[in-house]
């Protein structure tokens, strides 16, 4: 209980000194940088208070010239705060539309790049995720997403949506696998536990070339590296959950 009421205090605190930094430099039109600065600095605040430790393998498989779809697992908003600082890289998130209600943060998350989408309008989302790719592509950024698009109370793997795989085959960005595990044991309750969230990156799966047509079996080849990642971490450490 006195972990999650001081999770509570350093999330406000922080959240509201490292968006004013972000809002600042969206304001002078900072480089790429020093918005990932931020987002670390914030990251490293939550994981610290939270006691929550990351560790991180194949960083290695990260294209060097950014301009990646990267396409994870989702177990807990632990898993953004762990993308988010411990990956060397540019990443920018799709974000639902409900956070563009919380004050400083939504115009914070605006100035660093995040896009907001609003479920409800499939065609809207649909112009939102492909302006932001084109952005990436053009920028050298990274775009973060979790196609099961809710989180795993369980560990399990959860079904990927489709979306996300004809947006990377129209933008020709190679998709980056990547498994988190641990994430989903952290809650408890109404409250936090420490613990560890594990990342593994896979190997980029190409896109360009292919065509929507394609869609299904790319969704499969993804979903399969990331299944084999998220297994392959269990493995290693015992743990007998399913995947």
């Amino acid at each position: 209980m006195i972990r999650s009421a001081w999770f509570a205090v350093v999330t406000v605190f922080a959240t509201a000194w490292y968006s004013i930094r972000a809002i600042v430099g969206g304001m002078r039109k900072a480089p790429h940088g020093e918005f990932d600065a931020v987002q670390r600095g914030w990251t490293r605040a939550l994981l610290g208070a939270s006691g929550v430790r990351v560790q991180v393998e194949g960083m290695e498989n990260l294209p060097d010239d950014g301009g990646a779809i990267l396409v994870a697992n989702h177990q807990s908003n632990f898993d953004i705060f762990a993308l988010l600082f411990a990956l060397p890289v540019s990443i920018r998130f799709v974000a639902k539309q409900e956070l563009s209600r919380i004050p400083l943060l939504a115009q914070a998350m605006r100035s660093a790049g995040h896009v907001f989408i609003d479920r409800t309008d499939r065609r809207g989302s649909v112009r939102a995720m492909r302006a932001a790719a084109a952005r990436m592509r053009d920028e050298g950024l990274f775009l973060g997403l979790f196609p099961e698009g809710t989180r795993s109370r369980d560990g399990r793997l959860g079904t990927f949506k489709k979306g996300s795989f004809v947006l990377a085959i129209e933008t020709g960005l190679p998709i980056v696998p990547i498994a988190l595990d641990g994430g989903w044991r952290l809650a408890e309750g109404r409250g936090i536990r420490s613990g560890e969230v594990r990342i593994r990156v896979g190997t980029p799966i190409p896109t360009e070339g292919r065509t929507v047509a394609e869609r299904d079996q790319v969704l499969t080849e993804v979903r399969r590296s990331v299944a084999g990642l998220l297994r392959a971490l269990r493995d290693e450490s015992g743990d007998t959950t399913p995947v």
